[in-house]
């Protein structure tokens, strides 16, 4: 049995404490798929597409042992055999709390035992999507460009543009 080291999410948007997480995961276990998804637990659609994610993603450089999909591509490959392994980044007790439930969902409509959890980096600890949207809405350029990279910052910029 091949395990497949996966690291799911919305990635609405992608952020520097995401991109940080994948490389650390790929360091310990060699190669990882960030997997582009939605979140029905959240119950909201997502601002982005699974496919606008893999394409800010790509702005992070995450290198050839991160491999970056959305859920429709890794579910049409993934073997029927293949033990994955959930990477899931914690900063905090409210992401211990919230994880349960991800961790709930996860096995029961995917199958999903095996859950590795990374603590964030200190400096990581307070980025969210939602200081990204915060820092947006606010016009807070240097907030925000230290949070997401250039284009997923302008990518961010044009949709709150359009849907003011």
């Amino acid at each position: 049995m091949k395990k497949i080291y996966i690291y799911p999410g919305t990635f609405c948007p992608p952020h520097y404490g995401h991109a940080e997480l994948a490389k650390e995961a790929a360091k310990m276990f060699g190669k990882i798929t960030v997997v582009c998804s939605a979140n029905p637990l959240k119950g909201d659609r997502p601002v982005f597409s699974p496919k606008d994610c893999v394409e800010m993603w790509k702005t992070y450089k995450p290198g050839r042992n991160i491999k970056v999909t959305t859920i429709d591509e890794f579910l049409k490959k993934r073997g029927k055999k293949d033990a994955l392994v959930m990477i899931r980044g914690i900063r905090n007790d409210d992401d211990i709390v919230y994880e349960n439930d991800i961790l709930r969902y996860n096995r029961d409509n995917y199958g999903i035992t095996h859950y590795h959890y990374i603590i964030a980096n200190p400096r990581f600890r307070d980025m969210s999507s939602t200081a990204i949207w915060e820092a947006a809405r606010a016009g807070n350029d240097k907030e925000l460009k230290s949070l997401v990279t250039k284009k997923v910052a302008e990518k961010v910029a044009e949709y709150i543009k359009k849907n003011k």
